[in-house]
């Protein structure tokens, strides 16, 4: 009997470390493909049934969503909230951008200063990575490339007419409706790339 315990215990400790490096593998290829910058040109990408070709920057201004994204039940709901977010962006038109955003965000940031943020914004290559839930909500990994005129960069990237961003947002509930929330705090990078 006494002997028995220690055989179990002698291959459970090894089974426990092939658990824990697998996690580890698991968890770093997760990071890798939020770390790597979205596609700047290249061949066609097949995402959730959808096909696109990448132009040049910033890139076509289609929200597509990865392999693990898609799987979420909310997946649909998402990518057609953020298809219409970036498509006002896009098209500079204010009441559509404000109808994907809570309300406080549209009152933080009134149409003559939102206009003056984005005349020249063109976003594209979006690319939903990652949608995990929350307390509030869900949080929606992102990424995405923006080019602006040098005037209106990031003022973390002054000057950069070319810009990669890897962001996450809060998706909510707000009036019956999902809604972008403000962004995650210190949950944003970005980086300038090369416009064509």
């Amino acid at each position: 009997m006494n002997g028995q315990p220690t055989a179990h215990r002698a291959w459970a400790l090894p089974a426990l470390a092939v658990l824990v490096v697998a996690a580890g593998t698991v968890a770093g290829l997760g990071i890798r493909e939020l770390d790597q910058p979205a596609a700047l040109s290249g061949p066609a990408t097949t995402t959730a049934g959808a096909t696109t070709t990448a132009g040049p920057p910033p890139g076509a201004g289609i929200v597509e969503l990865s392999q693990d994204a898609a799987a979420h039940p909310q997946a649909d709901a998402v990518r057609a909230l953020l298809q219409r977010h970036f498509d006002a962006i896009n098209n500079h038109d204010y009441p559509a951008w404000t109808s994907t955003v809570v309300s406080q965000r549209a009152r933080d940031m009134p149409e003559r200063d939102w206009q003056a943020a984005y005349v020249s914004t063109r976003d594209g290559t979006i690319r939903v990575h990652r949608i995990e839930p929350s307390p509030k909500g869900m949080i929606v990994l992102l990424s995405f490339t923006s080019t602006q005129d040098a005037k209106q960069a990031p003022t973390s990237l002054p000057g950069s007419t070319c810009t990669n961003w890897w962001v996450s947002y809060r998706v909510v509930v707000e009036r019956g409706q999902q809604r972008i929330d403000a962004g995650i705090r210190h949950a944003s990078l970005n980086a300038t790339c090369t416009a064509g």
